[in-house]
């Protein structure tokens, strides 16, 4: 069964602060890597959030589904954006990409499409 996507962001949000006291360089690095990655050039956030879901699932990372489907939701994403974002990582992922986006997303998008 699916988690909670707010439970699952809660608990990354809690995990990712203890890592911040446990490993500061690590988590500073990464944190720096990953504004980098977000900065709007020559892709909008919103873009760069949709391809972020798209590799998620991809990956089946269900915490990195969550956080960019609300993410590209906060971005200005339609509901229909994110689901043809997330039809490219099934075309590459196949039948465990369709189970995370049947699951997983779809609960993400119910919970945070407000």
């Amino acid at each position: 069964m699916a988690k909670d996507p707010s439970d699952m962001l809660n608990d990354l949000g809690q995990g990712m602060a203890t890592l911040q006291e446990e490993c500061p360089e690590l988590m500073g690095a990464f944190v720096k890597m990953d504004q980098a990655a977000y900065v709007e050039a020559e892709l909008e956030r919103k873009t760069k959030e949709l391809i972020g879901l798209a590799v998620a699932l991809y990956a089946r990372c269900e915490y990195c589904m969550a956080i960019h489907t609300k993410q590209a939701l906060e971005e200005g994403a339609t509901r229909e954006e994110i689901l043809e974002a997330a039809s490219v990582a099934v075309a590459f992922g196949g039948s465990p990409s369709m189970a995370y986006l049947a699951t997983t997303v779809v609960k993400s998008l119910d919970e945070f499409d407000v």
